[in-house]
């Protein structure tokens, strides 16, 4: 009975453990289906996950080479920069170095430009210098000139006043002494003496006007024919008393451009001094030849010719001497530099030939024509008023 209750209890559990069981099996069943549904759905979602996961995998694998060919070019753009910027460095070095150098090239340049400048002014103050020392010489010159020609003419004029003193002396004391042929001398002699004089008054008044320049210099065009004529008919007196023939003859007529007096003085001045020291019967000669716009005038004679040691002194303020004629006539000695002044206020030249016993021969030349003239005065005016105010103011 126990037995019969205790199977029957076992078949009453095992039917509610079947029923539990089918229970839990179809429980079970449902699950599965449920995991079934969710294990496709996953499959759905692992393939839709797959998929999506692919294309992200494709799409960072593109953008993998994307960003490695970015970053190439960033590394190649990197490089060209720091190249860029070692060149710009470079440049910039450069470009420093070569302001500097400009720089530097402008205060050379600056430099360049005081130093012209600079020689300019130091090659124009050496020129005023030079005008200086060449007028300051002049100034010296003149100033001894001025000097040696007081002293001459302090000379000169105390010998013949002398002489002139001592005759009217000696004629006052005794004029009722001498005799009428000894008055009649002492007279002549003083006469001559005052002629004497007065020629060296005129002569060194004449040298004076020159030296101030107040002797007026008017060019114009002359006969030089007739110029000679008026002269030998002034000095042929002279010539006759010692039986000197003066011979000008000139085929045809010339005509030349200069100052009337001072052209009558030269040739007056040559040829008197070629009387005074011909002997009786002796010859002058006055030639005329033209060459290269000039004319060159020459006075020869055959008288007692000049010493060689003497030459150099004719034309020479500060070594002028007078020398007695043949017969004994007595100069001034300025005669000569006064025809040398005279001709060069007309752009010419003069000049001497002689031989002791044969004579002399003086040249001097001016322009025989307008056109040269006009050009020499320009050049003769240029030097002349350079010293012009100083010998004024020297020769006051």
């Amino acid at each position: 009975m126990a037995k019969r209750e205790k199977l029957d209890e076992l078949i009453i559990a095992n039917e509610e453990n079947a029923l539990e069981l089918v229970t839990a099996n179809k429980e079970v069943a449902s699950q599965n289906d449920e995991k079934g549904k969710h294990v496709a759905e996953l499959i759905v979602a692992n393939k839709e996950n797959a998929l999506a996961l692919v294309t992200a995998n494709k799409l960072i694998a593109t953008q993998n080479e994307e960003i490695k060919k970015r970053a190439a070019e960033l590394i190649i753009a990197y490089k060209e920069l720091a190249s860029q910027n070692k060149e710009k460095e470079k440049r910039a070095a450069e470009l420093i170095i070569t302001r500097k150098e400009l720089a530097f090239q402008a205060e050379l340049v600056i430099a360049n430009k005081e130093l012209v400048f600079q020689n300019d002014e130091k090659t124009k103050r050496a020129e005023e210098l030079t005008i200086a020392h060449k007028e300051l010489e002049q100034l010296v010159q003149l100033n001894n000139d001025k000097n040696l020609f007081i002293s001459i003419l302090a000379h000169d004029l105390r010998s013949p006043l002398g002489v002139l003193l001592g005759l009217s002396d000696l004629l006052t004391e005794n004029i009722r002494q001498f005799n009428i042929d000894k008055i009649e001398k002492l007279v002549n002699e003083i006469n001559q003496s005052a002629q004497n004089t007065f020629t060296l008054l005129q002569d060194l008044l004449k040298w004076s006007r020159v030296q101030s320049g107040k002797i007026p210099f008017e060019p114009q065009n002359l006969s030089f024919t007739d110029i000679c004529k008026d002269i030998i008919k002034i000095l042929n007196p002279n010539a006759v008393a010692k039986n000197i023939t003066i011979n000008y003859s000139l085929a045809e007529e010339i005509n030349v451009f200069a100052d009337v007096d001072m052209l009558k003085a030269v040739l007056r001045n040559l040829v008197s001094n070629s009387i005074k020291f011909t002997n009786n019967s002796g010859a002058i000669n006055i030639n005329t030849e033209i060459n290269s716009g000039n004319a060159t005038i020459s006075v020869s004679d055959n008288g007692i010719g000049i010493e060689p040691e003497s030459l150099t002194k004719l034309f020479d303020i500060s070594k002028i001497h007078t020398t007695t004629g043949t017969a004994k006539e007595k100069g001034t000695g300025l005669g000569l530099l006064l025809c040398k002044e005279f001709v060069e206020k007309h752009g010419g030249k003069i000049w001497v030939e002689s031989e002791c016993g044969k004579g002399s021969i003086f040249y001097f030349n001016i322009p025989y024509n307008t056109e040269s003239k006009e050009k020499n005065v320009v050049l003769t005016n240029s030097e002349d008023n350079q010293i012009k105010n100083l010998k004024i103011l020297l020769m006051r």
